[in-house]
């Protein structure tokens, strides 16, 4: 009996300081201007949000005694990055006094992660002192993804190398992520440096809704000459016809020895020597001389190869893009560029690869396409069909003026057989 009457005081005493702890009445709750809870209302207005929307929070109170310390917290439960982004998923006031019947209203700031799952999660509102909780209210969040003006999301991205000597080349790889509702085609990433005029794209074909995916990599030149420095990088995703998103980065520029052509190698070993940049017309060819020096004890064996030119023209490597140096010595072999005829206007960067076996070296090529102007540099292929119609013309004219000779002795011939001899 006495442990039951213990059990009941206790009660009493937590009940009363409980009452005691409801000292702020909470007499709305708004989130970006839309009214979610009124005090003398009998539910709560439920919308949807999306994804890396923010929420701004607005908590108005009533003193119902005399506040000392109070604090108001906003949380969402139930997403599972939370304890890396605390900031965006939680916040609090500082504390706050108020006199008896005194009201105000409080801001907290929380933004929707754009990893967060489409899905239902719950917003707790929680209003307390040092006394205890006075309101304590969970809010559904209905997530959805971005709208399609925002639905794509620059993931991460990568500039190597971030300091890049004047003459060379650096690569850009970019990752994206399609945070909207809906799939999406053909997205366009472009990569530019804009102080020196020079830029290059990729393309993606389609990019479900949710998926992540990462751009095939993009080769941008420094031009020759470039002054040391540091330079903006700008990175520019298109998608959905009209929209865009962007972000900058930058590169350090250092001064090089490579004005007018390119050479790389290794010291006394072998040395590549190729101009570092043509200007083609659309519809016609050019011709990039590579000069292969050895400077090695032995003959060595190189191949050749070259990437960069898918979608917008064709390449060959002539004589052989197999080429046997001997020790000491020297040899060029040419790299014929053909743009298609649809090609985009504007530097294209070409990567000459030359591996020995036991050395490779990269070597970057601009290719300057403009449109076709009369008296431009041959187109290869065209001629060769030329000549060699020529030449199939030659013949049967050669064969031609043959039979008719071959006809004219016969007639002769014939003649004199027929004449009487005296």
């Amino acid at each position: 009996m006495k442990t039951k009457i213990l059990i009941l005081f206790l009660l009493m005493i937590a009940t009363i300081g409980t009452v005691a702890a409801v000292n702020l009445e909470v007499t709305s709750v708004e989130i970006n201007n839309r009214n979610i809870y009124e005090s003398d209302g009998t539910h709560s207005n439920n919308y949807r949000y999306q994804r890396g929307e923010d929420l701004n929070i607005d908590v108005c109170v009533k003193a119902l005694s005399e506040v000392k310390d109070a604090q108001i917290e906003a949380n969402i439960y139930g997403y599972k990055y939370s304890t890396r982004e605390r900031d965006k998923v939680s916040d609090m006031t500082d504390t706050f006094d108020l006199d008896e019947g005194d009201n105000d209203c409080f801001e907290l700031n929380l933004q929707i992660p754009t990893k967060m799952d489409i899905d239902y999660y719950k917003l707790r509102i929680r209003v307390a002192d040092r006394d205890g909780i006075s309101f304590e209210k969970m809010f559904q969040l209905n997530i959805k993804g971005s709208s399609r003006s925002s639905a794509i999301e620059i993931k991460d991205f990568t500039i190597e190398p971030q300091e890049v000597i004047a003459g060379r080349a650096f690569t850009a790889k970019v990752k994206v992520k399609n945070i909207g509702d809906y799939d999406l085609d053909d997205l366009k990433v472009t990569v530019s440096v804009p102080q020196l005029n020079i830029k290059t794209s990729e393309y993606m074909d389609t990019i479900d809704s949710d998926e992540t995916k990462t751009f095939e990599e993009l080769l941008l030149r420094i031009p020759e000459c470039t002054r040391e420095g540091r330079y903006n990088v700008e990175i520019v995703v298109e998608f959905d016809e009209y929209e865009e998103t962007s972000v900058s980065t930058y590169i350090n520029v250092k001064s090089g020895d490579m004005c007018g052509t390119s050479s790389t190698g290794t010291e006394d070993k072998t040395v590549i020597t190729v101009p570092s940049s043509q200007e083609i017309n659309v519809g016609t060819s050019v011709a990039y001389p590579i000069m292969i020096q050895n400077n090695m004890g032995q003959s060595k064996t190189y191949t050749l190869t070259v990437s960069g030119a898918a979608g917008w023209a064709t390449t060959k490597i002539e004589p052989n893009a197999v080429v046997v140096v001997p020790a000491g010595q020297s040899k060029t072999v040419y790299l014929y560029v053909s743009p298609n005829i649809n090609a985009e206007l504007g530097d294209k960067i070409l990567t000459l690869t030359v591996d020995s076996g036991t050395e490779s070296k990269q070597i970057p090529l601009v290719a300057k396409l403009s449109k076709t102007t009369s008296g431009t540099t041959t187109n290869w292929s065209n001629l060769r069909n030329g000549l060699e119609l020529t030449f199939v013309v030659l013949v049967i004219i050669l064969i031609i003026i043959g039979l008719i000779i071959a006809f004219n002795k016969m007639k002769d011939n014939k003649k004199e057989e027929t004449e009487p001899y005296y």
